[in-house]
């Protein structure tokens, strides 16, 4: 019958949870990302309860690509052995401040993009937007922000609303994990 068998796994916040294992495509798209950028290095992600093992590329320009891989030792293999690049553990060496700074790059220029360049008083934000930057507010115990806040002012509230509700650090909850990512995607912040 498979009734089920569509059936995605949810976290009680309605979020899918990723328990997926990697795949052809997941390997093909780190095929094609090492082979169309320079300097690539790879950082193997270990499997949270958030997330999957995944490997992480980082090009010279700090430009990435996160794919999940069946385990450590494989995604090690893989970009040793296939993509011929140094591959480093993220839990020993750090990732590169190149890519956040290349995230950021991207995502300020994605959210001044959207925001309309007119004056001031018609430069509002949706009720969409503004209900995101509340509930991060809210789970970061922060004072209220202006009534048009400053990308940074953002990213400093979702930093701290981030850190409150990983699932990986005592008192974190999935389902507070879930609201903070949702607001981040309805205001095109980076994670």
């Amino acid at each position: 019958m498979g009734i089920f068998r569509g059936r995605k796994a949810r976290t009680d916040g309605g979020a899918v949870v990723s328990d997926r294992h990697s795949n052809r495509a997941d390997l093909d798209a780190l095929r094609d990302f090492v082979a169309s950028r320079r300097g690539v290095e790879a950082w193997i992600e270990p499997k949270t309860s958030v997330t999957q093992t995944t490997l992480l590329l980082v090009a010279h320009d700090g430009e990435s690509i996160r794919r999940r891989v069946a385990s450590p030792q494989a995604g090690h293999d893989f970009a040793r052995k296939k993509l011929q690049i140094p591959v480093y553990d993220s839990n020993l060496v750090p990732i590169p401040s190149r890519k956040r700074d290349y995230d950021l790059a991207k995502a300020k220029k994605v959210t001044t993009a959207r925001r309309p360049v007119a004056a001031p008083e018609t430069a509002r934000r949706t009720p969409g937007e503004l209900r995101a930057i509340m509930t991060l507010e809210t789970i970061a115990g922060t004072d209220p922000l202006t009534d048009d806040p400053s990308f940074d002012d953002l990213m400093r509230v979702y930093r701290k609303a981030r850190s409150q509700a990983h699932p990986d650090r005592r008192g974190g909850d999935r389902e507070k994990w879930d609201t903070v990512e949702d607001a981040a995607r309805a205001l095109g912040l980076p994670d």
